[in-house]
């Protein structure tokens, strides 16, 4: 098992969660660290003992890196990953994956013509409270899903925004409430409740000074036949943990973020080990209170794909659908129309 080198884009607030992630998987380390802000990567580089590069190129020529990790602004995020796949590099990208559809499907094509793989980070997907709840799901337990609700009723300040350029704009982060802060449980909700058939939404820019909106609301049609709606605001005070509920016709189970809040199916008691509203992460109102549990395990999800030449869980195609789904609403809300994926 060939021990992988990992290279690190983008030295701000979550490339901590891939440094320590990276350092904590077995058969992987650190290799080299790049950022725009010559300070801000050699600091970055001294703390955890590795190498920085003076740009991406010179880091993308070293051979002994395998795996970059793209964590910069979003709007940076496919032309970096389709240098990285030109260079042979296996990647691994924050979310959102792409900015839209297009940009999404260019990587798309530079990783299968470059033969590397890629993993948008969507750490929710391997929280124990998810694996549960996708495993009752695929047993049918819920019998046949009907409705799907998603809350994600987050603060973040003016102050937030205020501190970088990018954020809030279109051209940099792509969105708002639901691109940036919301695709996570997007992600979620409808890696539970399947592929998105249509979609009707309202988007606002109420209360943030932003040019993306604050608070948004969309109706979504299932290729199932179920139903689900969306409500995405980065503006109530003082923010509020996100809740996922998914009802069927024989029961109901409910996650407020990484926990389970309800379990309730017809004819069963709660299984053994599931301990109702035992919640440790809560980003509502701060995007840093979460742990590096999640991105760990992705991250060696990636390393395992790598190694046993897999998919991992979260590749490209699997990335590309909560985008399509917030460019849809951004598109119904825009035109007034119920958009069709």
């Amino acid at each position: 098992m060939k021990k992988l080198g990992f290279g690190i884009v983008g030295c701000g607030t979550v490339s901590t969660w891939h440094a320590q992630s990276v350092k904590a998987i077995e058969g992987t380390y650190l290799a080299g660290v790049t950022d725009v802000n010559k300070n801000t990567r050699d600091q970055f580089a001294k703390k955890y003992g590795v190498r920085s590069y003076d740009n991406y190129e010179h880091m993308l020529q070293q051979n002994d890196i395998d795996v970059v990790s793209i964590c910069t602004p979003s709007g940076l995020h496919a032309p970096l990953a389709i240098q990285a796949a030109k260079a042979g590099k296996h990647i691994i990208v924050e979310k959102p994956m792409a900015l839209n559809v297009k940009e999404a499907d260019t990587m798309i094509e530079a990783c299968e013509q470059n033969n590397v793989k890629l993993a948008v980070i969507s750490q929710l997907r391997f929280s124990d409270a998810t694996t549960r709840l996708k495993g009752a799901l695929d047993e049918g337990l819920l019998g046949k899903l009907l409705v799907g609700t998603l809350s994600m009723k987050y603060y973040r300040s003016q102050e937030y925004y205020d501190q970088s350029s990018w954020r809030g704009t279109w051209k940099m982060d792509g969105g708002g409430a639901l691109m940036n802060q919301g695709i996570h449980g997007i992600d979620l909700f409808q890696y539970m409740m399947g592929n998105v058939k249509s979609v009707f939404a309202h988007t606002r820019t109420m209360v943030r000074n932003i040019e993306t909106e604050d608070t948004a609301v969309a109706i979504l049609e299932f290729e199932n036949g179920a139903l689900g709606t969306i409500e995405g605001t980065t503006s109530i005070y003082p923010g509020y943990p996100r809740m996922l509920e998914i009802n069927g016709s024989k029961g109901t189970i409910a996650l407020e973020e990484d926990s389970i809040l309800k379990w309730v199916i017809e004819g069963q008691n709660i299984p053994e080990g599931i301990v109702l509203g035992d919640r440790t992460n809560d980003s509502s109102s701060n995007p840093t209170a979460f742990g590096i549990d999640g991105h760990k395990k992705q991250i060696e999800d990636m390393a395992h794909a790598i190694w046993e030449d897999r998919k991992p869980l979260v590749d490209q195609h699997e990335g590309k659908k909560p985008v399509e789904i917030i460019t849809a609403v951004y598109e119904s809300s825009r035109t007034g129309k119920m958009i069709t994926l």
